[in-house]
């Protein structure tokens, strides 16, 4: 369903699915009615720096798509309404980590970011996937099946 996301359950572990609009409106579980815990849910592209990759990426317990990207880069431009609709729409599943290479060497470099721009696709802490260059939704959304 678009524009909802999915929240685990601390106490049971249950799925359930929030709509994004009511996401700051104190959900609770359907299964036990426990208070759900909505503050990990990113609706938009998380900016990461050399110093938040390890917490925003490495530590996430979803898959992560990090974008690799400058400011002078026309190609990179062109994928931010591609990222931003992405983050909405696979909100509590998926998180979407923007990273400015030109900020952040050790990261780029960690990594060997080489052309611009890049994706990079985590699933528990590894990189499983990689792509280079501007992608449309639908194919970045190929890629984005390993994570779920």
């Amino acid at each position: 369903m678009p524009n909802s996301a999915i929240v685990i359950c601390s106490s049971c572990g249950t799925k359930n699915r929030i709509p994004v609009a009511r996401i700051g409106e104190s959900p609770v579980c359907g299964q036990c009615k426990s208070p759900l815990n909505t503050a990990a849910v990113t609706t938009a592209p998380v900016i990461v720096t050399d110093q938040t990759f390890d917490r925003e990426v490495m530590a996430h317990n979803t898959g992560v798509v990090m974008d690799c990207w400058a400011p002078w880069c026309g190609h990179c431009k062109s994928m931010d309404p591609v990222l931003t609709a992405l983050a909405l729409a696979y909100a509590g599943r998926i998180k979407v980590v923007k990273l400015n290479v030109d900020e952040n060497p050790a990261t780029t470099s960690r990594f060997r970011v080489m052309s611009l721009p890049s994706l990079l696709f985590f699933k528990d802490g590894k990189v499983v996937d990689t792509t280079v260059g501007a992608l449309s939704r639908h194919e970045v959304e190929t890629h984005l099946k390993a994570l779920l």
